[in-house]
């Protein structure tokens, strides 16, 4: 018995650090309904920085992830949108060169924390966002050509005088604008519904 008490002894001392940066890593960030989301979980998004989801930007990442799960919930109330084999193999191909590689994406990977399963279901989960967001404003955002012509004249052809190039024609910039525009105003429109979503649900963030 005092053998396998000290055994036992000597295992708590050895694991107790250990113990201690687990806790400090996974402890509660935020509850969003019934959503739990670990300190671990918002560092790990942070570093990771794959915004593919077409989400705005907040002011904190802990509001990033807040945002996040808020959406995924939506999705999860409805059939979710279609992610495609392509989509999730092109978005890897392209950030899997970023990092320099498929082992030094890995080795990234582990760095803040993950798995490329835990990336996976990252990148399925952002892609999904971005395809709701598409689904539930894009079809409602028009863009006159009076608003086009003003953004040409204002913003796009400056843009390219200032750096001593000639800009395309309006006729040749118009697809290219009229898809900035576009997508500056689903974004307002996912920031304003954010802000709804928000006001409805049951939110508590950790001191």
């Amino acid at each position: 018995m005092r053998f396998n008490f000290a055994l036992i002894t000597i295992i708590l001392i050895l694991l107790f650090p250990f113990v201690i940066h687990s806790e400090i890593i996974d402890r509660i960030a935020a509850i969003v309904n019934d959503d739990v989301i670990t300190q671990s979980e918002v560092l790990a998004m942070e570093k990771l920085q794959l915004n593919v989801s077409g989400l705005p930007k907040a002011d904190s990442a802990l509001v990033d992830r807040i945002n996040h799960h808020l959406m995924i919930q939506q999705i999860h109330r409805q059939p979710p949108p279609t992610v495609t084999p392509e989509m999730i193999r092109d978005t890897v191909e392209s950030f899997t060169k970023e990092h320099g590689g498929d082992e030094e994406l890995l080795v990234f990977l582990n760095s803040i924390g993950m798995n490329y399963e835990d990336f996976e279901n990252e990148l399925r989960e952002q892609l999904s966002i971005r395809e709701f967001i598409n689904l539930r404003f894009r079809p409602f955002v028009n863009v006159k050509i009076e608003e086009a012509e003003d953004y040409y004249n204002n913003v796009y052809k400056p843009e390219y005088e200032a750096e001593g190039k000639s800009a395309p024609s309006f006729a040749e910039s118009f697809e290219t604008i009229q898809s900035v525009l576009a997508s500056s105003r689903v974004l307002e429109r996912t920031r304003e519904w954010l802000d709804q979503l928000k006001e409805e649900a049951s939110i508590y963030i950790k001191e």
